[in-house]
Formats: C-alpha cells, sequence, structure tokens
C-alpha cells in the first residue's frame, strides 16, 4: 500500500515538474520573443529617423515675406518636430499630439491664407480652397490611423505621415502658393496708404 501511495505521490511531483518546466520554457521563449521585437523596433525607429530629412527653409519658399512665410516657417518647424520625434515614437500616444497640432495650425493658416485669396481676387482661390478641403480630409485619415497604430507598426505609421507632410509643404508652397505672390504684390503696391492685406488678414482671425 505504501508502494502505491509513493507512486502516486512520485508521479504527482514529476508531473508537477513537468508542467512548471513548461511554463518557466513558454515564459521564456515569451520574454524572448519580447526582446527581439522591441530591438528590432528599435532598430526600425533609428533607421526611419535617419531616412527621414530635415526641411530647410529656402528663398524659393518665399511668398510675401511676412505672415505666410511666417505661416509656413511654423507648419515647416511643426513638420520637422514630428520627423525628428520619429526615433521615440513608442506608442501611438506619443505621436498623436504632434498631428493635432500641427492640423490645428495648418487650419488657422488656410483661413488665412483664403482670405488673401480673397482680397486680392487671386484667379485660382476656388481650386486653391478645394486642395485645402481635400487635404485636411486627407490628413484627418491620417489622424485616424495614426490613433490606431500599435508598437510594431507605429513607426511605418509615422514614416508615412512624416514624409507625406515633407512631400506636401514643398509641394503646395512651390506649386500652389507662389502664384499668389504676384497678386499679393500687385495688392501692395495699390495699397500702400491703406496697410498690407496679410497683415489685414492675420489681424482679423486673431
Amino acid at each position: 500500500m505504501e508502494h502505491y501511495i509513493f507512486l502516486i505521490v512520485f508521479g504527482v511531483v514529476a508531473f508537477g515538474v513537468v508542467v512548471i518546466g513548461i511554463s518557466i520554457k513558454k515564459s521564456q521563449k515569451k520574454a524572448e520573443e519580447e526582446r527581439v521585437r522591441f530591438a528590432n523596433n528599435a532598430r526600425k525607429r533609428y533607421a526611419a529617423a535617419k531616412s527621414v530629412k530635415k526641411i530647410q527653409w529656402r528663398d524659393q519658399f518665399v511668398i510675401d515675406k511676412d505672415v505666410i512665410d511666417a505661416d509656413h516657417r511654423t507648419l515647416l518647424k511643426l513638420i520637422n518636430d514630428f520627423n525628428e520625434g520619429i526615433v521615440s515614437y513608442i506608442t501611438a500616444d506619443q505621436m498623436v499630439p504632434h498631428l493635432l497640432a500641427f492640423t490645428e495650425y495648418m487650419q488657422t493658416h488656410f483661413l488665412r491664407e483664403e482670405k488673401l485669396h480673397k482680397e486680392c481676387a487671386f484667379p485660382f482661390r476656388e481650386d486653391h480652397q478645394k486642395e485645402h478641403r481635400v487635404l485636411i480630409e486627407k490628413f484627418n485619415g491620417f489622424k485616424l490611423k495614426a490613433m490606431k497604430a500599435t508598437e510594431d507598426n507605429v513607426t511605418d505609421v509615422a514614416v508615412e505621415i512624416g514624409t507625406f507632410l515633407q512631400e506636401w509643404l514643398t509641394g503646395h508652397v512651390i506649386e500652389s502658393d507662389l502664384p499668389l505672390k504676384s497678386y499679393l504684390e500687385m495688392v501692395a503696391e495699390d495699397t500702400q496708404d491703406v496697410g498690407n492685406p496679410a497683415e489685414q488678414a492675420a489681424t482679423t482671425l486673431h
């Protein structure tokens, strides 16, 4: 009888040891997978930070040497700040505040710019305003995508957004805003006694 009890106890203990051993191995495997995942994500962040270049202000960006240029410089800084932060974005919560700040300022800039379009009778203002609406819609989609980002794809999402913003700013300013320059210059010449229309637009939005 004692022999059978011993075998039963031994079996229970042996089973417990096996179960514990399996649990430890699973835990170790999971920890190793997490370590590898963390290391891979870190390498991805550093590689992404090197691939996204900083935008430098150039003379060809100049539109009015006033509030529009100031807006564009601010947007450029916000984009650069976002891209410089890619190396540290581990979760979506770290990325989203930058996007919200950019969106808020972008919308303010668009309102100011559209007021100038009207004041200087810019002939392409309707197409330009449609471009603004399309951009806002597209960027809202980016914000939703950013909010859903996981630790494994947050870097990919950040690079996608950062690259888009860089290409948009340079393309928008040079291709879409630059034609506004000559119209603002003509209005400025005709209204020297009245004041700079860009300054007036800025004042009415504050």
